[in-house]
């Protein structure tokens, strides 16, 4: 056990240290201090390379060089100095043997290096160097830098990402919400994969812009909703996004949102899901960290999105814009006060929705919004349709597993529509959910009653943390056959579905392929 007098620790006695040997230590602050005994003498240093955090306790030396075993890195041991150019030096400490025991002098234990590791990150981000961006984002979380600090330094990487490099991109700022929503359910090194990983997926070149300026002279807002809305039916985004920039140095950023969704749930936008995606995760940008901190994002992107050019649609997407334009009304004289009906004949709904009717489906959504059910029970159907679809389709043939993702993330989406949009935007977004579900026709997956019982056995082993083993374990063997029945036997056992959510995401996490499942991750969370 450590005991301390003024600026020394004792750590060990020398017997535990042999010749030749290593051995780490903790002090009481929780540092890790590797002790080095080379021909007799003894060196101190911080345990975790400057490079990953690696162990040095299993690095080699070799005339006073501490070299990592993982990359290589090769320190002074007696100064700490780095003689690789991509690495920080060593923390080394002062030690004294007196009688036999071994005492070092620990010094400051408060983190010092905030500012030096957050430019870490940014040369990472900019790089896309996922070693560097991981191992800046553990150094980080150990320094107990709050993740709000992190993640800004990210979302001002990814506003000027967004601006300079992409033309639509949206599938970043998904993973870096998600992300966010994802990480607190997770600690250690699982919730450091998730940041890392919402990290990586926004990394990329960043260049300088021309300044957007707000227009000159006092501008009405009821000049930069007109304009905003004619340069988005002609797809001029540049435009919009001085549009946008002038109405939030206006005063008018409450208004920026609403009219954004106004424009993405118009007809001519039907096929665009991403449109009302990428709209829910600014959204989530905004509530999370104020219109200062990501307005760049919000513009450029919000601008891009409703404002891209289209071309002309084939036939049942035509079809599809002139059935939604003349039922627009409807969404118009929405009251959502009085649009409250729970209970309704969602099996009908749901057969209209899958009938590869286009006419059939839009005319079932006007009927159930005049017939005054709740946009959150309507919303709720579209969510369980779209994983019941994703559930049972064919895994022995393409899936397609992106149009069914959409599915269910479009749906879901529109709670966040309504959040911000109000009703009328959530009810047209209804229209968009249902084309998204037209348009996936080729999937041909049967129609099954959402208030048929789901059925199946109960899961036979032992209690809740074997039948939690016997999942993962088809997970990890790519045992799809049978994943989707164990999952449903598991549940019916009475077993903690919670639980199992949080298992298998992270799974999920630490596969090859968590920057595709983040978003839905996000979703089911």
């Amino acid at each position: 056990m450590a005991r301390t007098e003024p600026q020394w620790t004792h750590v060990a006695a020398l017997r535990d240290v042999a010749v030749g040997e290593a051995r780490a230590v903790r002090l009481s602050d929780g540092r890790s201090i590797a002790l080095f005994n080379v021909d007799g003498r003894i060196y101190a240093t911080d345990n975790q390379c400057p490079h990953m955090g690696y162990p040095l306790t299993r690095g080699a030396v070799r005339r006073g060089i501490l070299t990592c075993d993982w990359h290589g890195r090769s320190f002074d041991l007696e100064g700490g100095g780095c003689f690789n150019y991509e690495c920080d030096d060593l923390e080394t400490f002062r030690v004294e043997v007196r009688q036999d025991e071994i005492w070092i002098q620990p010094g400051d234990a408060r983190y010092k290096r905030r500012d030096e590791h957050l430019r870490l990150l940014w040369e990472g981000l900019l790089s896309e160097d996922r070693w560097t961006i991981s191992k800046a984002i553990a150094l980080l979380l150990k320094g107990n830098v709050p993740e709000k600090e992190i993640v800004e330094m990210v979302l001002r990487h990814l506003g000027r990402h967004i601006v300079s490099s992409h033309d639509v991109e949206g599938g970043g700022v998904s993973r870096l919400i998600n992300g966010l929503k994802v990480a607190p359910r997770y600690r250690g090194a699982d919730r450091l994969m998730v940041l890392a990983t919402a990290a990586r997926s926004v990394a990329g070149k960043a260049a300088e812009r021309l300044e957007v300026v707000p227009l000159p002279g006092p501008v009405a807002w009821e000049s930069i909703e007109g304009w905003t809305r004619m340069f988005s039916h002609d797809g001029q985004s540049e435009r919009i996004e001085r549009c946008l920039f002038t109405a939030y140095h206006l005063g008018h950023e409450d208004k920026i949102l609403p009219l954004l969704y106004k424009c993405a749930v118009e007809p001519r936008f039907l096929g665009f899901a991403d449109n009302l995606l990428s709209l829910g995760r600014l959204a989530e940008i905004v509530e999370g960290f104020g219109w200062e901190q990501s307005s760049e994002l919000v513009f450029n992107l919000g601008a891009k999105l409703i404002g891209r050019r289209r071309d002309d649609p084939e036939r049942f997407r035509r079809d599809a814009v002139g059935l939604m334009t003349s039922m627009v009304s409807i969404t118009e004289a929405l009251n959502a006060s009085t649009n409250s009906v729970i209970e309704y004949d969602e099996d009908a709904f749901v057969d209209a929705l899958l009938s590869v009717n286009i006419q059939k489906s839009f005319e079932a959504v006007a009927a159930v919004l005049e017939g005054g059910v709740g946009l959150d029970r309507l919303i709720t159907t579209l969510v369980l349709l779209a994983a019941d679809r994703m559930a049972r389709t064919p895994v022995n043939v393409d899936a397609g597993w992106g149009a069914l993702t959409t599915e269910l993330n479009l749906a879901a989406s529109l709670r966040t529509a309504r959040r911000h949009g109000g009703a009328s935007i959530a009810a047209k977004g209804l229209f968009h959910a249902a084309w998204q579900m037209f348009a996936d026709r080729w999937l041909n997956i049967p129609a099954r009653p959402l208030t048929a019982p789901l059925g199946g056995g109960k899961l036979d082993v032992r209690d809740e943390d074997a039948g939690v083993q016997v999942v993962l374990k088809s997970i990890a063997s790519l045992n799809v056959q049978d994943v989707g029945r164990q999952v449903l036997e598991y549940l019916n056992a009475g077993y903690s579905g919670n639980r199992l959510l949080h298992e298998m995401g992270r799974a999920m996490l630490w596969d090859d392929t968590n920057t595709e499942v983040l978003p839905t991750l996000g979703t089911l969370f």
